[in-house]
């Protein structure tokens, strides 16, 4: 082994060390930023908190109970009390005179989808 290729292999050396070196010191640095960022969020988020805290109107006071339109409340009781008593076998619940209009509509769409030759 001559002179210069000692040089250049303890070259090769410190470059290496250098380098692991600057790669250590900047993965050092990545997680000192993270960290702080991760403070900086929670003190944000907390800060947040205590001013929708301090803004938050006081609770009103308790309205009225006032039905609510739509299905009575006893409605739904007997309905319930009857699956409960069919074994959970409904089949079908509607109003007695919907769903006509669209089975014509469908049976004609159907028998007009042919044709006549």
């Amino acid at each position: 082994m001559d002179l210069e290729t000692l040089k250049l292999s303890l070259g090769a050396v410190a470059a290496l060390l250098v380098l692991s070196f600057a790669g250590a010191r900047l993965i050092r640095f990545l997680r000192w930023v993270e960290t702080s960022e991760i403070a900086r969020q929670q003190a944000e988020a907390a800060e947040r908190g205590k001013a929708a805290r301090a803004a938050a109107p006081a609770p009103a006071p308790a309205a009225p109970r006032v039905e609510a339109p739509g299905v009575p409340a006893h409605h739904v009781a007997a309905i319930a009390a009857a699956v409960a008593a069919c074994g959970y076998r409904v089949v079908h619940i509607a109003d007695a005179g919907a769903g006509h209009a669209w089975a014509a509509e469908g049976r004609w769409l159907h028998q007009t989808s042919h044709h006549t030759h």
